[in-house]
């Protein structure tokens, strides 16, 4: 890393080197943070006689106090831009770190070597570029398993690798030199010297990583530093009583002076979370086998044969267990990675490569399975058989039928017994006899140029069979129980009726929106609705119920309407789902509390009738019906009231309008003022605008809102509900967009061309935003995307202090004041 200075830098002490012809440095910037290539920006004034950039491979310098010390920057030219300014050559300059030397060409490579160590790895890669090298502060570890480079830069790979060990590549850049450590390089321990400014801030990154690797929150609350003296990353200082580490550093000149801007942080600040190639997941690395051990095979890859052999990959056939063979040795192979971390690699399968000298796999139609002891299967497409080697096969073929054939003898045994049967005749041919014999009594078949037959017993028998015209068993229809039907309707709406009355009273004495009335209400839709839907039953069936069953039934459904009328009553604000739900659980516990002590079902006929699907979708549709008309009568004598109170809610807008007092001030906390810094880049009227509807929004937030929200934020991060919200923002603006642009006479097409390309500039906007408070679903429209991201991040650093302000003052208030009390926040900006 580049050497301390132990004095402030001035302007006369910078010196740049390049091949470019320059009077002298009139502005520089340069950033250094770990895991990415440094980088700086350079504004030079070009002497008379430059005609052009000589190279854009020549390496430049920029020197702190002449040749006596280490370098600022060291790297090459990215990107140069000449222009001319008042009669002067200005040349601006976007130049990289040595490191992207590193970051050119993708490469293929495997390191699979059994002992083999970070560092190792490391030297191997660099090695193909001149001056490279690698530094590891600490002390050099085992990779424990194999690492693919595959269509990856140098810098790429070397920087996933690293993320196994937690930490990130850092630059060097005291030298153009493509170096860079391993890790935080061990600094020294320094003072800061005098401190320009300072500024607290909580690192969001703790949130990306916190999940992935082993990190100390209390590392992520960070100081960005302004100070004169010159430090390097790794540097350990001691501020505000904690030791910390430059953690990322950026160097520019202002007024005539070199100052410096470091964030301190705790030791796990710049740890990674372990990094895997997402190209890797679901691919496979041909190669060849080299060795076998059990079940383990090591391969030489064809990406790399040069790294032969080494670490042992399990291998997995393909036709699993049921005809798994080892593949041998020079037989080609697929490392298969399912997951992305090549250290957990299968091997899949032996590809075949004989094809033209195999007369069993010759052909696509021809499928077959040899093992290297001369056993096999094959499928063919007229054929299939069993091949034992010498001992003998089994053929199944089209044509021919199935052979049996064995070069030793043919035992067919049976636990039940044997029979062939055929439907033409069976031949048995023997040499000189053919027996046949029963074991345990006298009974024998002889066949030996004339047939003996020997049993205890011989008989012929036969069979008649009789047949006789079909039975007419069918069941017969009967008439339609109209006298049973009628009596179940009339049981049925005479509970509607009841219920009905009940309603009517309760509405009058209690009101609309009393608990008693919304569950009469509920009661009768659900005898309604049984008694409607048990009617339509009987009339599709035929089947009439009895009057205890039309009392059940009627008697069930009243009552969980009754149940969920009422909760429809009590939560008025209640989802419909939420009714329908209530009431199909309480009928179907109804029915189960009956059916139980019902004997007359059986335990099976008890479930069946508890739990009906049909019933309990028809009762789920009275619940949501039950909430509809609860929900459209208490409308009904809101809009009364409304009707009643329309005078005086008149009265009180004139009052307002002209000025009296007639409410009383909301009650608000401190004023807080939180102030943003506002970049010239920005259009201010924008920035203005955006910070004022993030104002307005957090003071609509009560203290126990904010409070609440926050803590949700920080325990869950952004909430996943907030992108439709941003989604339907944006489709709105565009429609909008369109809208306006066809005004302006262009058409259709056009306008939704250059809409769309509009949008690309646009953000969604929260008011305020999910990290100051504010609600997932509260998007105010959009907004210059450049301007929401600056103040997003900036809120980064000033919403701790904001929950220190608001959490003190909440500490002396009641939860009902947290309720009633309003935030105070007043947002404002300055200039660069």
């Amino acid at each position: 890393m580049a050497e301390g200075l132990q004095r402030r830098i001035e302007y006369s002490d910078l010196k740049f080197i390049s091949s470019f012809a320059m009077e002298k440095i009139l502005d520089f910037q340069t950033w250094e943070v770990p895991g990415e290539h440094a980088r700086g920006n350079f504004r030079l004034l070009l002497s008379e006689n430059e005609i052009g950039i000589n190279s854009m491979n020549a390496p430049i310098q920029l020197l702190g106090q002449g040749n006596t010390a280490g370098a600022l920057f060291s790297g090459y030219p990215e990107k140069v831009e000449i222009k001319e300014e008042r009669g002067y050559r200005i040349a601006d300059i976007q130049a990289v770190s040595g490191t992207i030397l590193l970051d050119q060409k993708k490469s293929n490579r495997v390191f699979q070597k059994k002992v083999q160590t970070y560092m190792g790895i490391a030297s191997a890669v660099t090695a193909d570029t001149e001056h490279s090298a690698c530094i590891l502060p600490g002390s050099d570890m085992r990779t424990g398993g194999t690492l693919i480079q595959y269509q990856e830069t140098d810098w790429r790979f070397l920087k996933r690798m690293a993320s196994q060990l937690g930490l990130p590549l850092v630059p060097d850049t005291s030298y153009y030199y493509p170096r860079f450590y391993l890790g935080l390089p061990e600094g020294e321990k320094r003072e800061l010297g005098e401190i320009i400014f300072c500024d607290l801030c909580f690192d969001g990154r703790y949130y990306a990583v916190s999940g992935k690797c082993l990190v100390d929150r209390e590392d992520f609350i960070c100081y960005d530093v302004v100070t004169r003296t010159s430090l390097s990353l790794g540097d350990r200082v001691t501020y505000e009583g904690r030791e910390l580490l430059v953690s990322r550093k950026k160097t520019e000149l202002a007024g005539g002076e070199v100052i410096f801007t470091y964030r301190l942080a705790g030791n796990s600040y710049t740890w990674v979370p372990w990094e895997d190639n997402p190209d890797y997941t679901g691919m496979s690395f041909v190669g060849s086998i080299v060795g076998t051990q059990g079940e383990q095979v090591e391969v030489a890859f064809d990406i790399d044969k040069s790294a032969a052999g080494g670490n042992s990959y399990g291998f997995a056939p393909a036709t699993g267990n049921l005809m798994y063979c080892m593949p041998q040795k020079g037989t080609k192979t697929a490392l298969y990675i399912g997951n992305g971390d090549e250290a957990q690699g299968i091997a899949t399968g032996c590809i075949r490569t004989n094809g033209s000298t195999c007369e069993g796999t010759g052909s696509p139609e021809k499928k077959s399975f040899r093992s290297e002891h001369g056993k096999g299967m094959d499928l063919y497409p007229q054929r299939m058989g069993l091949d034992g080697g010498e001992t003998g096969k089994i053929t199944f073929e089209d044509e021919t039928g199935t052979t049996i054939e064995s070069n030793g003898g043919l035992v067919l045994m049976a636990k039940e017994g044997i029979r062939l049967e055929s439907m033409t005749g069976i031949a048995m041919q023997g040499m000189s006899d053919i027996m046949a014999l029963y074991a345990e009594g006298a009974s024998s078949l002889c066949v030996n140029g004339s047939v003996d037959m020997l049993g205890r017993l011989a008989g012929i028998s036969a069979s008649k069979y009789t047949g006789y015209p079909p039975y007419d068993d069918a069941p017969k229809e009967g008439e339609f129980d109209w006298e049973g039907f009628t009596r179940n309707l009339a049981i049925g709406l005479g509970v509607v009726a009841v219920c009905a009355i009940g309603a009517a009273i309760s509405i009058a004495t209690l009101g609309a929106g009393s608990i008693l009335a919304g569950a009469f209400i509920g009661a009768g839709i659900g005898a309604l609705s049984t008694t409607a839907m048990k009617a339509g039953e009987e009339i599709s069936t035929g089947n009439v119920r009895s009057a205890k069953e039309a009392f059940r039934d009627v008697g069930i459904s009243a009552a969980s309407g009754f149940i969920t009328g009422a909760f429809g009553a009590k939560f008025p604000g209640a989802h419909r789902l939420t009714e329908g739900v209530v009431d199909t659980a309480v009928s179907a516990g109804e029915r189960l509390a009956y059916a139980v002590f019902d004997d007359s079902m059986s335990w099976d006929e008890k479930w069946a009738y508890a739990f009906d699907p049909g019933q309990m979708v028809a009762d789920f549709v009275t619940g949501v019906v039950i909430g509809e008309i609860l929900d459209g009568i208490m409308a009904a004598t809101q809009n009364k009231l409304r009707s009643i109170f329309a005078n005086y809610d008149a009265t009180m807008r004139e009052a307002l309008e002209s000025g009296e007092d007639v409410l009383d001030e909301i009650k608000r906390i401190d004023e807080i003022e939180v102030e943003f810094n506002y970049n010239s880049k920005f259009d201010e009227a924008e920035f203005a605008r955006q910070l004022a509807d993030q104002q307005k929004g957090m003071n609509e937030l009560t203290v126990r809102e904010y409070l609440d929200n926050r803590q949700k934020y920080i325990e869950q991060g952004r909430a996943i509900e907030s992108n439709a919200a941003q989604q339907a923002a944006r489709e709105k603006a565009f429609v909008d967009k369109v809208d306006e642009l066809q005004d302006a006479g262009l058409s259709l097409k056009e306008a939704e061309e250059q809409a769309e390309k509009w949008l690309d500039t646009q953000a969604a906007l929260h008011n305020p935003d999910q990290v100051a408070g504010g609600y997932a679903s509260n998007v105010g429209g959009v907004g210059d995307k450049g301007v929401n991201s600056s103040i997003g991040s900036q809120w980064r650093y000033r919403i701790d202090g904001v929950d220190a302000q608001i959490k003190k003052m909440a500490e002396s208030m009641s939860e009902a004041e947290k309720n009633s009390t309003y935030l105070n926040v007043k947002l404002a900006h300055k200039g660069d």
